[in-house]
C-alpha cells in the first residue's frame, strides 16, 4: 500500500497502531478480571498428558487407583459455603518430601491438602500437610479439599497444585466453577455429634489448655455442619451430661461460643448443677435468645419402667424453670418390662411431657419406612421426631458402610423426613495413648476423628467417613433447596434416582455425583 502514496501509508500505520493499543487494552482488562491470584494461573501450566498423577472423586476406593488411567485435570461445580474434595495420587521416583505450592485466589476458594493414611488396614485418616507431603514407597496419597468462601464470585475459579521435590515436580489443574447459589450458614437439619472430652491427649498442659483442645476438636466439628456436644456417662448410669461448650456453663466465653450461627441445637448441661445454677443458665439462655435452639439430653437409651420415670423426674426439674425447654431421649427399643413390655411406640405415650425430641435408633426401625412414618404419627404439638445410627447400621459411619453408605446416611434422613440426626461420639476410643479401638465396637464405631499425636502432628486429623457424611449433609441442605423450588415430589423423585431405602441405593459413584450435579443446575439463581 506504501506504493500508493505516502499519505495512506501514514493512515494505514496509525490505524495499525490504533488496533494494537485497543487490542492491548482489552486483553489487560481480561487479566484484570481474574482476580488476585490468578494472573499467572493457566492450564498450560500443567502438562497436557498426564503420566504420574491419578485424580479421583471423594467416593472412590483410592486403592484401585491404578484401574484407572492417569489424570491431571479435574472438573468441579460447586455453590457458596460448599465444601468438596478431590483425591490425589502420585507415583514419585524418590522417598523425598514434596514441597506444596498452590496457585489460586485464596479471597474465594479455601484449600486444604491432606495426606491419607490408614488405621488398623483401612485408609481413613486425614492427616493436615504444612505445606509438606511425604511419600509411602514412593506413592503420595492425598485429599485436596476446596471450600468456597459465602463471598465468592460466580464464575470459573481455576486452582493449580504443584507438589516439588528438588529435582521434579508434579502439578494438578483443578477447575471450580462457582454458581449463584448458597448452602445456609445455619444447617437445614439438626446433627448433633458427641465428643468424649476425656479422650485427648492432655499430658503436660495447663488447665486452659486442655480446654483449648476440646475447643478445637469442636470447632473442627463445627465445619463439617454439626453441632457438637460434649458427652459425659455419670459414672454406673445411663444418664448423660451434655453440654456444647468447651468452657463452664458460668464463663461468658460459653455464650459467646454458643451465638454461632453454626449451631443449629444447644446442649446444655443438669445433672452437675444446682437448682439455683439450672435457673441462672436458663435465663441466660433466654437472654441471649438461644433457648429454642437449646435442648437436655439426661438419659441415654432408657429400657425399663423405673429408667422413664427417673427421666419425667429429672424432665420436671427443667421445665420448672423453663417449660419451654426441649428435653431428648435416646431409644432402640419399647420398655423391656411392664404392661407396654416390647413396644417400642409406646414410648412416645410413656414420655409424652418428659420429653419433645424423640430420638429413635434406626436398629428399631428395620429398614422399614413404614415404622419411620409410625414415629412420626406418634408426635404431638410441640414434638420432634430425630434418629441415630450406631454399631454397624446401614448406612452409617461405621466401617462396615461403603463409602456412599456414608453419604446416603443423610439421603435417608430427608427422605424419612426426620428432623434431626444425633451421633454418639466422634472420638470413642479405649486408649488414645497407644490408639486403640474399643475391641467390643465395630470397626469404626465412634471413631469419626482421630488424635494427631498417634500421627506426627499437633493437629486433630479427621476420617474419610466424615468427609463422606458432610457431603451427604451438603445434598441435604441441596435437597431443601431443591424442594423450595420445585416441590418435595420433584425432589423426592430426583433422590428416587439414586435412594429408594435403606436397603436399596446406588452403589456407583457416578450416580451419586450426578444427584448432587442436577441439584446445583436446579438451585442456581
Amino acid at each position: 500500500r506504501c506504493l500508493v502514496g505516502s499519505e495512506m501509508c501514514i493512515r494505514d500505520r496509525k490505524s495499525s497502531h490504533f488496533y494494537y493499543i485497543i487490542l492491548f487494552s482489552f486483553l489487560l482488562a481480561a487479566c484484570k478480571d481474574d482476580g488476585p491470584g490468578e494472573k499467572e494461573n493457566s492450564d498450560n501450566d500443567v502438562p497436557s498428558v498426564a503420566t504420574n498423577t491419578w485424580l479421583l472423586n471423594s467416593l472412590d476406593n483410592i486403592e484401585n487407583y491404578s484401574n484407572s488411567d492417569p489424570e491431571n485435570r479435574y472438573d468441579i461445580n460447586m455453590v457458596r459455603n460448599e465444601y468438596e474434595s478431590v483425591q490425589l495420587v502420585i507415583q514419585t521416583d524418590s522417598k523425598k518430601s514434596l514441597k506444596i505450592e498452590r496457585i489460586g485466589n485464596n479471597d474465594a476458594i479455601e484449600f486444604q491438602c491432606r495426606k491419607l493414611e490408614a488405621f488398623n488396614g483401612k485408609y481413613d485418616v486425614l492427616i493436615p500437610c504444612d505445606n509438606e507431603i511425604e511419600p509411602d514407597d514412593k506413592v503420595v496419597r492425598a485429599w485436596l479439599t476446596f471450600k468456597v468462601r459465602s463471598e465468592a464470585e460466580a464464575k470459573r475459579h481455576k486452582e493449580i497444585i504443584r507438589f516439588k521435590t528438588d529435582d521434579k515436580e508434579y502439578a494438578v489443574a483443578i477447575s471450580i466453577n462457582v454458581v449463584n447459589a448458597s448452602l445456609p450458614e445455619t444447617p437445614s437439619i439438626a446433627s448433633v455429634f458427641g465428643i468424649n472430652p476425656q479422650n485427648f491427649i492432655f499430658t503436660g498442659l495447663s488447665e486452659e489448655q486442655k480446654i483449648e483442645k476440646r475447643k478445637a476438636a469442636s470447632d473442627l466439628l463445627l465445619e463439617y455442619r454439626i453441632s457438637p456436644y460434649f458427652s459425659t456417662w455419670l459414672s454406673g448410669t445411663m444418664k448423660t451430661e451434655c453440654f456444647s461448650s468447651p468452657y463452664a456453663w458460668n464463663d461468658d466465653r460459653t455464650w459467646e461460643y454458643l451465638a454461632d450461627k453454626r449451631f443449629s441445637r444447644i446442649a446444655l448441661p443438669s445433672h452437675g448443677l444446682s437448682d439455683d445454677e439450672l435457673e441462672i443458665m436458663l435465663n441466660k439462655a433466654r437472654e441471649t435468645g438461644l433457648l429454642n435452639k437449646v435442648f437436655f439430653y439426661v438419659w441415654d437409651e432408657p429400657t425399663k419402667t423405673n429408667e422413664y420415670e427417673q427421666i419425667k423426674t429429672l424432665s420436671d426439674r427443667i421445665h420448672r424453670y423453663a417449660p419451654e425447654a426441649k428435653v431428648l431421649t435416646t431409644f432402640y427399643c419399647g420398655p423391656t418390662d411392664g404392661e407396654h413390655k416390647d413396644d417400642l411406640f409406646a414410648v412416645f405415650d410413656i414420655l409424652n411431657g418428659a420429653t419433645s425430641i424423640y430420638c429413635t435408633g434406626v436398629w428399631a426401625l428395620q429398614d422399614n419406612e413404614n415404622r419411620s412414618e409410625q414415629c412420626k404419627a406418634k408426635l404431638k404439638s410441640g414434638q420432634e421426631w430425630w434418629s441415630y445410627v450406631c454399631m454397624s447400621n446401614t448406612p452409617g459411619l461405621a466401617s462396615n458402610s461403603t463409602a456412599i453408605g456414608n453419604r446416603a446416611t443423610m439421603w435417608r434422613n430427608y427422605k424419612e423426613q426426620n428432623s434431626g440426626f444425633l451421633y454418639w461420639v466422634v472420638n470413642g476410643f479405649a486408649s488414645v495413648y497407644p490408639l486403640r479401638p474399643r475391641p467390643e465396637l465395630p470397626e469404626g464405631d465412634g471413631i469419626l476423628i482421630y488424635p494427631g499425636e498417634s500421627f506426627g502432628t499437633n493437629k486433630i486429623c479427621t476420617s474419610v467417613r466424615l468427609e463422606r457424611w458432610r457431603d451427604g449433609a451438603e445434598d441435604y441442605d441441596m435437597l431443601v433447596l431443591y424442594e423450595k423450588k420445585l416441590g418435595r415430589s420433584a425432589a423426592l423423585s430426583l433422590l428416587n434416582n439414586v435412594y429408594k431405602s435403606p436397603s436399596n441405593y446406588t452403589d456407583q459413584s457416578k450416580y451419586a455425583l450426578a444427584l448432587r450435579k442436577n441439584l446445583i443446575e436446579n438451585i442456581t439463581e
